[in-house]
């Protein structure tokens, strides 16, 4: 490589006015001149041109020439050593692995001869490439068993100029990136040349390409799981998903029989898990055909359930039958506790003594108990009883009174049938926080005293309800009302009570008519309507309303004797408790506990890491700084490994640690959490899964576009491998880091001085045979 440079570039000024100066003098002389015409033209260009040269020798230009340091600069050639590459594309073909050898090693020699040739110039490192980059002496320590493909780790590494004179990176492979998601062509690299190794995608396989696992509240099959498979040259077959448990017995199956071109299908079963908290299945997908692999046709998952209980106030106004059913609804779900605040009298604020002389307190209590007369409930309070309560403690005083008896207690409120007065305003704005901050559930059931006709209009409770709560003055009742779903109502999961839809229309028409209904006109912005009801006069009204509100969510439930339903036969009895459960299922879920555990994969430098964070919170739901977690993770068959959390920088309350599997199966992380005294504030367990050899062998077709592009963001070039033998001749032509320099003065040249005598001979000559001397 050849470049002039100019050694003193701050002389332009004087070779400048040297040239203005020349330049004054031949307009003047020549323009005095006997010369005529071209002859006069050719002799002042003659002339200017020599003064050029002149001008051009003072600012010393130098011409210099760059040639590589021999052995100083490197190129790294990077071979592709994960399994993918040992599957055939057809049955007759060899293996993608033996383009790679034969690429880098050539009749039994270590090196191929472009390598060889390379040799001559650069320092060549060839490195095997899976989940790490490790340095290999020849082919013979290639042996495609790597799980995963860390290419553009790998490559985003070795093009790095900073640790050493890179000149070119090479790299030999599918394009099967298991990180490609993580390239970035930081500028100042060394370029890229990749090598396209295979043509096409094997000719028959079925590949399990994701599989991932929601929690619904549909109680017949609260877990849905969505897998989606892909397959090549199986047009016309089918292709069988099976769900394995930890046993390995088969808990689901279904079919899909591929056709008209579809390259890909997702399956989406539902399925029942019996335990709460974490479970393991394995997936497989099986096709009666013969494939190219059987490695990409299973993954495990993990399903984390939860562990109860699952607690959530009930507030009535009154003994009512809606209580009595959902309590026996709810016995048979042994995750969620009701403990209930169930008023039998109100309180009376003006009375007068009609007891025993001197006697305060509430006669419904006299000879209970023994209690003293101050201890008693007096007139001037409601006479409130407790139902399912953890202990003789809690609700003692009646509604919680402060964040740390609410909060951290219950995940749920329902009100039912209570007026707004029966709460003081702290209370109210308690339960307000407790859905807006905490992310609490709040239902409203309908009733005499519920949402307008209980006075909640203008209350922080009211504010949050998803109906407006305006009064309307005299309302006319409704009767027999008709409950029917909304659009949206069908698309939630726990208003479904049947596995189709409809079969669930069929019973939501054989539902009685209801005659207790909070009548509102308008719901609020942000709100969606599930149910409506229809009475005899065709009036609708919506009867179920959810919204969300701050972090949690509210419901309104305007049917105030939806205790009707169980009433009219056996099987609708049983669709009411399902109806029931499933609805509070529904309020508990995503609501967060006081103790939140999350364990998240991902990868740094192709290596998998699971990122296991725990945020931890006090009795009023306040970021809780001052404890310490310890983590216990259990591989697939091994003992449990210790490891301990930090305090996080991002978050108050948080607290990290990482943990780097290496077994494929399923893991289970189990998080002690202790406060400052060393006391255990509680305990979570959570899994996940790990499958390298699926995520390697999910697509098995060649990713050229993923080589074009870092060869183009990179400066280098695209190339089959068949072609590598150009390389030996492309990098030596390349800049690079280390370049010998070597300046000639071009000042010193001698047909410079040859130029100006020409120059100015040729003008001597041209004035001559013009007759000028």
């Amino acid at each position: 490589m050849t470049s002039i440079v100019w050694q003193h570039p701050e002389r332009w000024w004087i070779a400048a006015a040297w040239l203005a100066v020349v330049s004054i003098f031949l307009i003047v002389g020549y323009a005095r001149s006997s010369l005529r015409g071209w002859k006069r033209v050719a002799a002042m260009l003659c002339k200017t041109l020599a003064a050029v040269v002149l001008a051009l020798c003072l600012l010393d230009p130098v011409r210099v020439t760059e040639t590589p340091k021999k052995g100083a600069n490197e190129v790294i050639v990077l071979a592709d050593n994960s399994a993918s590459l040992g599957i055939s594309e057809s049955p007759s073909a060899p293996p993608r692995s033996e383009a790679v050898k034969a690429a880098v090693s050539k009749d039994g020699k270590a090196w191929s001869p472009w390598m060889e040739k390379l040799r001559d110039t650069f320092r060549v490192r060839l490195q095997a490439v899976d989940e790490r980059m490790r340095g290999i002496g020849d082919a013979s320590s290639l042996d495609f068993a790597g799980r995963q493909s860390g290419l553009a780790s790998a490559v985003m590494a070795s093009r790095d100029r900073r640790a050493s004179s890179v000149a070119a990176v090479v790299l030999i492979s599918d394009g099967g990136a298991t990180d490609a998601a993580s390239w970035k062509a930081m500028p100042g690299g060394a370029p890229v040349y990749t090598l396209m190794v295979g043509e096409h995608a094997p000719d028959r396989d079925v590949s399990l390409v994701e599989v991932s696992a929601q929690q619904t509240t549909f109680e017949d099959s609260p877990v849905s799981i969505s897998a989606k498979v892909a397959q090549t040259g199986l047009d016309g077959k089918s292709v069988e998903l099976k769900v394995l448990d930890e046993a390995g017995k088969v808990v689901q199956t279904e079919k899909h029989l591929f056709g008209g071109g579809q390259k890909s299908y997702v399956f989406r079963l539902r399925m029942a898990v019996a335990k709460p908290g974490v479970s393991f299945f394995k997936v497989v997908a099986a096709c009666a055909e013969k494939e190219a692999t059987l490695a990409n046709n299973e993954r495990a998952i993990a399903v984390d359930r939860g562990t109860g209980p699952y607690r959530i106030l009930y507030v009535a106004g009154r003994p009512n039958w809606d209580h009595k059913f959902l309590r026996r609804a709810l016995a048979m779900d042994a995750e969620v506790q009701l403990p209930s605040l169930i008023r039998i009298a109100k309180r009376e604020p003006k009375f007068d003594f009609r007891s025993r002389a001197g006697e305060t307190s509430n006669p419904l209590f006299r000879g209970f108990g023994g209690e003293q007369q101050s201890d008693a409930q007096r007139y001037d309070q409601p006479v409130l009883t407790r139902l399912g309560t953890k202990d003789k403690v809690e609700l003692s005083d009646g509604f919680p009174k402060t964040p740390e008896l609410l909060m951290a207690e219950y995940r749920a409120v329902i009100l039912d049938d209570v007026e707004a007065e029966f709460f003081t305003q702290d209370q109210m704005n308690l339960i307000e926080r407790f859905v807006s901050q905490r992310g609490g559930s709040v239902l409203m059931l309908g009733g005499a005293d519920s949402f307008a006709a209980g006075g909640y209009n203008n209350t922080p409770v009211g504010r949050m309800m998803p109906v407006y709560l305006d009064r309307q003055g005299t309302v006319e009742a409704v009767q027999d009302a008709k409950l029917t779903m909304t659009r949206e109502g069908w698309l939630e999961p726990w208003t479904r009570l049947r596995a189709e839809q409809p079969e669930d229309e069929q019973r939501v028409a054989m539902m009685p008519g209801f005659w207790s209904v909070n009548q509102s006109s308008s719901i609020k912005p942000g709100a969606t309507v599930l149910a409506m009801v229809t009475d005899a006069k065709e009036r609708r009204f919506p009867a179920l309303v959810t919204q969300r509100y701050g972090t949690g969510r509210t419901v309104a439930m305007t049917v105030g004797d939806l205790w009707r339903w169980g009433l009219k036969d056996k099987e609708q009895h049983a669709d009411m408790d399902k109806a029931w459960r499933q609805l509070m299922r529904w309020l508990v879920t995503d609501v967060p506990d006081r103790i939140e555990m999350e364990a998240r994969l991902s990868q740094i430098a192709s290596q998998d890491v699971a990122r296991l964070s725990v945020r931890v919170r006090d009795a009023a739901f306040r970021p809780q700084d001052d404890a310490s977690v310890q983590f216990e993770v259990t591989a697939p068959g091994e003992k449990p490994v210790t490891l301990f959390a930090e305090p996080s920088l991002k978050e108050p309350g948080l607290f990290e640690a990482e943990h780097y599997p290496r077994a494929a199966g399923g893991y289970r992380v189990k998080a002690v959490v202790k406060d400052a005294q060393n006391k255990v504030l509680g305990e979570k367990t959570t899994g996940f899964a790990l499958n390298p050899t699926a995520d390697e062998m999910a697509s098995l077709a060649p990713n050229a576009e993923w080589m074009k592009r870092i060869a183009a963001e990179t400066g280098g070039q695209f190339m089959a491998v068949k072609d590598a033998s150009k390389l030996a001749e492309l990098l030596p032509k390349l800049a690079m880091p280390q370049m010998d320099r070597k300046a000639q003065p071009l000042w010193h040249n001698a047909w410079w001085l040859i130029a100006m005598v020409l120059l100015l001979a040729g003008e001597w000559a041209i004035r001559r045979s013009g007759g000028v001397i």
